[in-house]
This record gives C-alpha cells, sequence and structure tokens, in this order.
C-alpha cells in the first residue's frame, strides 16, 4: 500500500513535470513569433509613420477562424485606425481587420499554414507625449481565445525643439485638418509629380499657343472676311465659354473625329509613352485643349499691340522698300513684343492655375494628386500643400511681371518709380533736378 501510495505520487510528479515541459516549449515557440518592430518616424514632427512587423505563425494548427491580436499601449490610440491603416503581406488572404480599446484584430477565415511568415504594417498610431519604450503585445488563437506570443518594443524619441513646436500642431483641431505638418510631409512627393506633369503641360500647351495665337491675330485684321470671320469666331466661341466644357468636349469628343485613331497608330512609340502613369494620348489632349485655349486670348493680346503701334511706322517702311511680312517681322512685331511682353507673361500664370481643371478628366496634375491624399487622409492639408506648389512659380512670375512693366514704362516713357522719386526727392529736399532739366544755352541765348 506505501509502495502504490509512492508510485502515485511519482507518476503525478511526472505529469505535472512534463506538462511545464511542454508549456515552456510552446511558450518559447510563441515567444519568438513576433520579431522586433521597424519604426519609421516622420522627420519634420517626430511623429510615428509607420510600424514594420514580422509575424512568424507558431506551429500550432487551429480550427478557422484564427485571429492576431497586436495590444498597442492605450498612449498610441490604436483604437482611432481603420482597415486601411493595416497592412498584410504574405502567402495568406488578407484578414478583416478591427480596431478596438483592446487592440487591433486581423481576422483570419483561412488560417496561415504554421511556420509561414506575415509582415504587417501599420500606419496612423498616435506618438506618445513623453519619450521612452512602449511594448506591443501579440495574441494568437482560436477567436475570442487568443494567448500571448510574444511582445516588441517601439521606442518613441525625446522631440527637438522644432519637432515639438511641429506636433503640437497636431493637437488643434483646425491647425491638424487644414495644416497637419505629417499629412503635408507624406503629401509632398505625389505632389511633386502632379507639380511635373502640370509644368510639363504648361510649357508644351504655350508653346504652341503663341504662334497659333499670332496665326489668328493676323487673320482677324486681314481684309478677307474669308480669314477674319473663322478667326472672330473661334475667338469669341472660346473666350465666351467656360474651359472646363471644352475640355469635357475636346477631351472626350475628339476619339470620334475621323482620323484620329489612324493619327494615334502612325504615331507608333510617340503615341506609347508614359510619365508618372499618365499615357501620351491623354497629354496630347490636354496639350490640344490648352493650346487653343491659350491661343485665343494671346492672340487679341497680339491684335491690340500691334494696333497700338501708329500706322506711321508700317507706312515708313513700306516707302522704304520693304515688303509687308518684312515690314512686320523686323519693325512693328518688335515693338509689339516689348509692349505686349507683361500681358503675355500674365496670360502664362493664368495658363499655369488653368492646369487644374485637368483633374476633371482623370490626369493626374498638381490638384488631381491633392484630391487623391485629401480622400485618403480624410483632411484637407494636401490642398494647402498644392497652393504652396503654385504659389512656388506664381510669385516669382508675377513679380517679374511687375519689374519688367517697370522697365519698360522706363524705357518708352522714361519715366518711372525711379525717376518719380528722384523727382519727389529733388522738390521736398531741394536737391538737384535730373540732367535733363538742368541744361542751359552754351552760346549765352536766353532760353524761350
Amino acid at each position: 500500500m506505501f509502495q502504490y501510495r509512492i508510485a502515485r505520487r511519482v507518476s503525478h510528479l511526472l505529469a505535472v513535470a512534463f506538462t511545464l515541459l511542454t508549456l515552456s516549449c510552446a511558450s518559447a515557440a510563441f515567444a519568438s513569433a513576433l520579431s522586433s518592430a521597424d519604426v519609421t518616424y516622420v522627420p519634420v514632427t517626430g511623429t510615428i509613420d509607420r510600424v514594420f512587423m514580422e509575424f512568424e505563425v507558431p506551429d500550432v494548427t487551429y480550427e478557422p477562424p484564427v485571429a492576431l491580436v497586436l495590444q498597442f499601449p492605450d498612449e498610441m490610440r490604436a483604437d482611432r485606425l481603420r482597415g486601411t491603416d493595416i497592412r498584410v503581406a504574405g502567402d495568406v488572404r488578407p484578414p478583416a481587420v478591427s480596431s478596438t480599446a483592446e487592440g487591433v484584430v486581423l481576422s483570419f477565415n483561412v488560417a496561415p499554414a504554421p511556420g509561414s511568415e506575415l509582415e504587417i504594417r501599420v500606419s496612423g498610431l498616435t506618438t506618445p507625449d513623453e519619450p521612452g519604450d512602449y511594448q506591443v503585445t501579440a495574441l494568437w488563437g482560436p477567436r475570442g481565445d487568443e494567448v500571448e506570443v510574444g511582445e516588441v518594443s517601439v521606442e518613441a524619441p525625446q522631440p527637438n525643439p522644432i519637432q515639438a513646436a511641429l506636433r503640437a500642431m497636431e493637437h488643434v483641431p483646425f491647425l491638424r485638418q487644414f495644416f497637419s505638418p505629417t499629412i503635408i510631409w507624406n503629401a509632398l512627393p505625389l505632389l511633386w509629380r502632379g507639380f511635373q506633369v502640370a509644368v510639363l503641360i504648361l510649357a508644351v500647351s504655350y508653346t504652341f499657343g503663341i504662334p497659333l495665337g499670332l496665326t489668328l491675330a493676323f487673320m482677324k485684321m486681314a481684309r478677307f472676311k474669308v480669314l477674319r470671320w473663322p478667326a472672330t469666331a473661334f475667338i469669341d466661341v472660346v473666350r465666351g465659354t467656360p474651359l472646363l466644357v471644352q475640355l469635357l468636349l475636346v477631351y472626350f469628343g475628339i476619339t470620334f473625329v475621323p482620323g484620329w485613331s489612324e493619327l494615334m497608330g502612325a504615331l507608333g512609340p510617340l503615341a506609347t509613352w508614359q510619365i508618372y502613369a499618365i499615357d501620351a494620348t491623354q497629354f496630347y489632349r490636354a496639350f490640344l485643349v490648352l493650346s487653343f485655349n491659350s491661343s485665343a486670348y494671346l492672340a487679341e493680346i497680339f491684335r491690340a499691340g500691334i494696333q497700338s503701334i501708329h500706322k506711321g511706322q508700317l507706312e515708313a517702311a513700306r516707302s522704304l522698300g520693304m515688303t509687308w511680312p518684312a515690314s512686320m517681322a523686323f519693325v512693328i512685331i518688335p515693338q509689339t513684343v516689348r509692349r505686349i511682353l507683361p500681358t503675355m507673361m500674365s496670360e502664362f500664370i493664368l495658363l499655369f492655375k488653368d492646369t487644374s481643371i485637368l483633374f476633371a478628366v482623370g490626369i493626374f496634375e498638381l490638384t488631381l494628386q491633392a484630391r487623391t491624399i485629401q480622400a485618403a487622409t480624410f483632411n484637407m492639408s494636401p490642398y494647402i500643400a498644392a497652393a504652396g506648389f503654385y504659389l512656388m512659380l506664381t510669385i516669382p512670375l508675377g513679380r517679374f511681371v511687375a519689374n519688367l512693366e517697370e522697365r519698360l514704362s522706363v524705357a518708352e516713357t522714361g519715366r518711372g518709380k525711379a525717376v518719380k522719386r528722384a523727382l519727389f526727392g529733388g522738390r521736398l529736399f531741394g536737391t538737384a533736378r535730373p540732367q535733363a532739366d538742368q541744361e542751359q544755352p552754351t552760346d549765352g541765348a536766353t532760353k524761350r
């Protein structure tokens, strides 16, 4: 009897030891399931940008559905995450994602194979105010009965004064909605692409618009009605209708024009190139619309500039034996360009802003890039950043136009701000007048 009790106790001890050994081995396997977290931060604010984690599915088979639960610290506000903020890559079907106060839950209706690796990317986490190490715990198992399989550490660094100031903006609702530094910083690469596309369309369209506008100006000033009437009708229609209507009609209607498809096919490689996923045919239609629209306005600018030159200039050139084309090319046009150059630069600025209308037909220029980011973030900051890109070109050009007008005014009339300041200073402080007002007769004669 005594020996039986000893044998039973020994068997119990062996069973407990075996159970503990099994659990320790399983926990050791689980503990290695989650690797260390690779965290990237937004440089300007020092806030969390993305967290990358690698998860190795434990060598334990469960009946689906199974779930992976990531328990983030309360300071990171994982409950605010949306499904689009979590991405899972690996040999597995995309899981259903939900965010609760308990953590981020990834539910798999088809369980991943044991031993397979999953790459998990989490965006949109809130950066803790206090620097330090924060633990992220992972749980794995049947839905509702998950067990802890490991944890990783996420370090929140101490921000510098500039990062702290920009991070403080994120806590003000209005500033976060319209001037979020984090969203603007992340939007810059896509907005830069859109800016390049807009500048390319602007340069090509304006380059073709200038000769076309000059041709229309000559046609409108022609004596023959067969030339004057079509040019007048074209200019009136283009200037009198919205650019958006012209864009929609030409962009979608030109494909029905006979010969358009044959023309694109004849271009060969010139019709198959792409820039940032925008194909050549989209660019050609944009060039066509903006070139014709700009030419109508440039035609009126050229016409007004040519007619501002006194007709005696043309008559004098003709009397010297110059032909009419030569007189226009060497006498009238050079004087016209000097007078209309500021207005032409203003039209260049307006055409650059008009490129934003191309978002309506799906061309990913600056405005459409901003709209895409806004739709993904539900934030207005991308539009503010896009406005900054527009101002980056329009403000310097505006200052250049103002300076050009000043210089041309001085060259044409001898009057400008510099002359006005000199005259005003001379009258106010009794200083000498300009040299032109001090000329005296050299022969002793009295001036009348």
